[in-house]
């Protein structure tokens, strides 16, 4: 990753803090007993995704030919907060674990050891669910810090980036919605968060068949898989961001569509 540009870099870490997002979540919603393996399983996980966070911010910070404009520092601050919220939801994972794993006083002979008390379980969850959110959204945090930087590098450097590809407005917004993880895929089609505007199968199909985007298994429950950019998918949203969206075709005013009917009618 250090040798890809840097809007690229940065999302391909928002689709590891989608994934991560994703398992706890799941976690979050499963019995203590699995709940207390897994989270365990996760704490490297999170702890990685701080260091990803300050790699990437030293990266914007010692890049060569880079003048530190307010943008790019914007983007060095989201990825510092980034890095922080990761290890402050890595200790509460740390916590969560100790108290689940924390059980009443085992000595032999005494029989087996029980479970943690309901208040313990309680105490541990919100600790899981503050990790939760303290990550949740870090794919938003790493599209808006790639934009900003996407942008600054084109007025910096005429002519570093490529041509943006050939992309409609639909499949642009779709690969928007994939790197911030709004888009999942059941049976029956394509899940999005509220808010995100309705995407059909044929828009995802359509950047699978270009190369832009791939499914992975997904760990949410009652989601089946989700889209997410492939390198080349990264390559193409970078040279997007920060560019002019194509106009929606103008409106024609009542009084004009009334016009055309009564000419049409002649």
């Amino acid at each position: 990753m250090p040798d890809l540009p840097l809007p690229e870099r940065l999302l391909l870490l928002g689709a590891d803090f989608i994934r991560h997002r994703d398992v706890l979540t799941r976690i979050n919603s499963a019995h203590t007993a699995y709940a207390t393996g897994a989270a365990a399983e996760h704490i490297p996980v999170t702890q990685a995704l701080a260091r990803g966070a300050l790699d990437a911010r030293d990266a914007i910070g010692t890049a060569p030919g880079l003048h530190h404009s307010p943008d790019v520092e914007r983007a060095i601050v989201r990825m510092t907060q980034l890095a922080t919220l990761a290890v402050v939801a890595a200790d509460h994972l740390i916590d969560a674990v100790d108290l689940l794993s924390h059980t009443v006083s085992h000595h032999p002979g005494q029989g087996p050891a029980t479970a943690p008390p309901a208040a313990q379980t309680a105490q541990a969850a919100r600790h899981s669910r503050l990790a939760e959110q303290l990550t949740s959204l870090g794919a938003e945090d790493c599209l808006a810090a790639a934009g900003l930087l996407a942008r600054e590098l084109r007025q910096q450097h005429p002519g570093a980036f490529r041509p943006p590809p050939a992309l409609s407005p639909t499949q642009r917004a779709a690969l928007e919605a994939v790197a911030a993880g709004r888009v999942t895929l059941d049976q029956h089609g394509v899940l999005v968060e509220r808010g995100t505007g309705r995407m059909a199968i044929t828009t995802i199909r359509s950047l699978e068949s270009r190369g832009l985007v791939q499914r992975e298994p997904c760990a949410l429950w009652m989601h089946d898989e989700r889209p997410h950019l492939t390198p080349e998918g990264c390559q193409a949203l970078a040279a997007t961001l920060g560019q002019p969206r194509s106009a929606p075709p103008a409106a024609i005013p009542p009084t004009a569509k009334a016009a055309v009917t009564r000419s049409a009618t002649r």
